[in-house]
Protein backbone atom coordinates (compact mmCIF):
# COMPACT_ATOMS: atom_id res chain seq x y z
CA UNK A 1 0.00 0.00 0.00
CA UNK A 2 1.02 3.63 -0.62
CA UNK A 3 2.48 5.33 2.30
CA UNK A 4 2.15 9.27 2.99
CA UNK A 5 4.13 10.67 6.17
CA UNK A 6 1.93 13.28 7.91
CA UNK A 7 4.12 16.66 9.05
CA UNK A 8 2.70 18.83 11.47
CA UNK A 9 3.80 20.48 15.25
CA UNK A 10 3.97 18.36 18.15
CA UNK A 11 5.90 20.42 20.35
CA UNK A 12 4.16 23.15 22.78
CA UNK A 13 4.59 24.81 25.92
CA UNK A 14 2.76 22.38 28.14
CA UNK A 15 1.67 18.63 27.97
CA UNK A 16 -2.07 19.42 27.04
CA UNK A 17 -0.80 21.37 24.45
CA UNK A 18 1.75 18.73 23.13
CA UNK A 19 -1.72 16.13 23.29
CA UNK A 20 -3.64 18.50 21.58
CA UNK A 21 -0.78 18.53 18.51
CA UNK A 22 -1.75 14.71 19.15
CA UNK A 23 -4.96 14.51 18.43
CA UNK A 24 -4.57 17.06 15.33
CA UNK A 25 -1.61 14.68 14.00
CA UNK A 26 -4.22 11.77 14.26
CA UNK A 27 -6.72 13.62 12.84
CA UNK A 28 -4.32 14.65 9.75
CA UNK A 29 -3.68 11.32 8.97
CA UNK A 30 -7.36 10.18 9.30
CA UNK A 31 -8.38 12.85 6.72
CA UNK A 32 -5.34 12.01 4.30
CA UNK A 33 -6.02 7.96 4.82
CA UNK A 34 -9.63 8.88 4.11
CA UNK A 35 -9.06 11.49 0.67
CA UNK A 36 -6.28 9.56 -0.71
CA UNK A 37 -6.82 6.19 -0.22
CA UNK A 38 -3.33 5.52 1.36
CA UNK A 39 -1.74 4.84 4.56
CA UNK A 40 -1.08 7.60 6.51
CA UNK A 41 2.39 7.36 8.36
CA UNK A 42 1.59 9.40 11.97
CA UNK A 43 5.10 8.66 14.36
CA UNK A 44 4.51 12.10 16.22
CA UNK A 45 0.91 11.11 16.98
CA UNK A 46 2.18 7.66 19.17
CA UNK A 47 5.99 7.81 19.71
CA UNK A 48 5.32 10.65 22.97
CA UNK A 49 3.38 7.69 24.69
CA UNK A 50 7.06 6.11 25.19
CA UNK A 51 9.47 8.77 24.20
CA UNK A 52 9.77 12.03 26.10
CA UNK A 53 10.18 14.89 24.07
CA UNK A 54 11.88 17.04 26.78
CA UNK A 55 14.58 14.54 27.08
CA UNK A 56 17.46 15.12 24.27
CA UNK A 57 18.10 11.66 24.03
CA UNK A 58 14.69 10.24 23.93
CA UNK A 59 13.86 13.50 21.15
CA UNK A 60 16.57 12.08 19.16
CA UNK A 61 15.47 8.70 19.20
CA UNK A 62 11.91 10.00 17.92
CA UNK A 63 13.41 11.96 15.29
CA UNK A 64 15.68 8.99 14.16
CA UNK A 65 12.20 6.63 14.19
CA UNK A 66 10.52 9.04 11.96
CA UNK A 67 13.26 9.97 9.46
CA UNK A 68 13.23 5.72 8.96
CA UNK A 69 9.63 5.86 8.48
CA UNK A 70 9.42 8.95 6.33
CA UNK A 71 12.27 6.36 3.94
CA UNK A 72 8.99 3.97 3.23
CA UNK A 73 6.83 7.09 1.97
CA UNK A 74 6.05 8.56 -1.11
CA UNK A 75 4.66 11.56 0.05
CA UNK A 76 5.20 14.05 2.76
CA UNK A 77 2.04 16.07 3.55
CA UNK A 78 2.63 19.09 5.59
CA UNK A 79 -0.39 19.91 7.58
CA UNK A 80 -1.57 22.91 9.53
CA UNK A 81 -0.32 26.97 9.66
CA UNK A 82 3.11 26.35 11.34
CA UNK A 83 6.66 24.73 10.55
CA UNK A 84 7.80 23.67 13.56
CA UNK A 85 12.17 22.96 13.40
CA UNK A 86 11.71 19.04 13.43
CA UNK A 87 9.55 19.77 10.56
CA UNK A 88 11.35 21.49 8.76
CA UNK A 89 14.43 18.60 9.49
CA UNK A 90 11.51 16.24 7.69
CA UNK A 91 10.66 18.49 4.54
CA UNK A 92 14.28 18.90 3.92
CA UNK A 93 14.96 15.14 4.23
CA UNK A 94 12.13 14.42 1.96
CA UNK A 95 13.51 16.65 -0.83
CA UNK A 96 16.95 15.28 -0.10
CA UNK A 97 15.56 11.91 -0.76
CA UNK A 98 13.03 12.68 -3.65
CA UNK A 99 9.96 12.43 -1.91
CA UNK A 100 7.07 14.55 -2.85
CA UNK A 101 6.35 17.07 -0.31
CA UNK A 102 2.44 18.23 -0.79
CA UNK A 103 0.64 20.70 1.22
CA UNK A 104 -2.42 18.79 2.89
CA UNK A 105 -5.04 21.80 1.36
CA UNK A 106 -3.44 21.05 -2.28
CA UNK A 107 -4.03 17.26 -1.22
CA UNK A 108 -7.73 17.50 -0.25
CA UNK A 109 -8.62 20.28 -2.62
Amino acid sequence: MIKYYICSPLSAPTKKEVEKNQAYARGYAERVEECCGVKAIVPHAYLPEILDDNIPEEREAALEIGLKLLKLCKKLVICGDIVSSGMASEIAFARKNNIEVVNLRDLIN
